[in-house]
């Protein structure tokens, strides 16, 4: 990813527009519009994101290892989903 979904991440952190996990993702009564993914989640969690993402129509975005942990300068972060429409539009437009 580069500088600008970088910079667009972090404005939906600020905003609170991001949802934590997949179990946050799972029950929020917000249906995210993109989920980014670590490429270091397990098996059983990818599975289970692959098909909520299937099943409501979500764009998601794998990363490598420890991006979103270096990105957002906290620990195991694997997933998260963001619930703003154009800053999700912004990110993909820049994919």
């Amino acid at each position: 990813m580069n500088q600008k979904c970088n910079s667009y991440i972090h404005f939906a952190v600020k905003a609170n527009k991001v949802l934590w996990g997949l179990d946050q993702i799972k029950q929020s009564k917000y249906l995210p519009y993109i989920i980014i993914y670590d490429s270091s989640t397990g098996a059983n969690s990818l599975k289970q994101l692959i098909n909520f993402a299937k099943d409501n129509n979500v764009e998601i975005i794998e990363v490598e290892e420890n991006y979103l942990n270096n990105l957002l300068k906290r620990n195991n972060v694997k997933i998260i989903g963001i619930i703003d429409e154009s800053l999700s539009n912004a990110i993909l437009s820049q994919k």
